[in-house]
């Protein structure tokens, strides 16, 4: 289900699109709506970085690959960090259409719930 999320899409325009999401919804709930909603975000948040840290270090133990920067053998050019490992950003494209596509379709469906809450209250 979700296995091109989230997209290799450049970190700041990843973030912008999370403001760009909370300033969407932020005025479809009330105050303690609001803080409600978004102490569970950071729960979930909080959560998934702690899982993905604890998975890090394990691989990294298994591959031999954990490295204290700070240490000699690291500042001798002992680190896998001053390795080749460069990745092309040419697809990125593709990704951030995704993303603008799916802002769209969030967009519509906020707007319909507007227009189905604008018709109750009439």
């Amino acid at each position: 289900m979700f296995q091109n999320f989230p997209p290799n899409i450049n970190p700041q325009l990843f973030s912008i699109l999370a403001v760009a999401v909370g300033a969407a919804i932020v005025d479809d709930f009330d105050v303690n709506e609001q803080n409600s909603i978004g102490n569970w975000v950071i729960l979930v948040g909080q959560y998934l970085l702690t899982y993905a840290a604890q998975q890090a270090l394990i691989e990294g133990r298994i591959d031999n690959y954990n490295v204290n920067i700070n240490s000699r053998k690291a500042k001798s050019g002992g680190s896998p960090y001053t390795s080749s490992h460069n990745k092309s950003n040419q697809n990125q494209r593709n990704e951030v259409d995704y993303l603008l596509r799916a802002l769209q379709r969030m967009q519509q469906e906020i707007e319909k719930i507007k227009e189905t809450i604008d018709e109750n209250q009439s």
